[in-house]
């Protein structure tokens, strides 16, 4: 018995001792230099709006985007970078805003009116392309994605 309370002082004073010296630092996060390149826009009017979405439920809401982008369109082909971009999973919508209303201005029948496009070039059926198809993955230092607007 005076064996065992001694193993038990023992261990609660190196315990102590031991949780000093263990630290668990901040879990680092891998970034990558990451560049957009949209390509094929019609005119030179208006602005190109950019929905960067990092979680398939914000995608298909259309709601909080990891990042929004409003750039004005001064050529065919536009780029934006960013050199922090968190390794993980992403699905971009486009559009050129050509009227500069803050909309996709669609017909009566809802078909858009405006060029747009998502990442990996995916196109929808009836509405937008399916987070599956727009889907991608940055996991290296250095990476890209190239759209192409309709």
């Amino acid at each position: 018995m005076k064996s065992f309370a001694l193993i038990l002082l023992f261990l609660s004073c190196n315990l102590h001792v031991i949780a000093q010296e263990i630290s668990y630092p901040e879990k680092s996060v891998q970034r990558s230099s990451f560049e957009l390149v949209i390509d094929e826009i019609p005119s030179r009017d208006g602005e190109v709006r950019i929905a960067i979405f990092d979680t398939e439920k914000n995608y298909k809401a259309k709601e909080d985007p990891a990042f929004v982008l409003v750039l004005p369109v001064s050529s065919s082909t536009l780029k934006w970078s960013n050199s922090e971009l968190p390794y993980g999973e992403y699905a971009i919508a486009v559009y050129h805003d050509k009227n500069i209303n803050g909309e996709l201005d669609t017909n009566l029948l809802g078909i858009p009116k405006e060029a747009y496009g998502f990442s990996n070039n995916a196109r929808g059926k009836f509405g937008p392309a399916s987070w599956n198809d727009a889907r991608f993955e940055v996991t290296s230092r250095s990476s890209n994605m190239r759209i192409k607007i309709k």
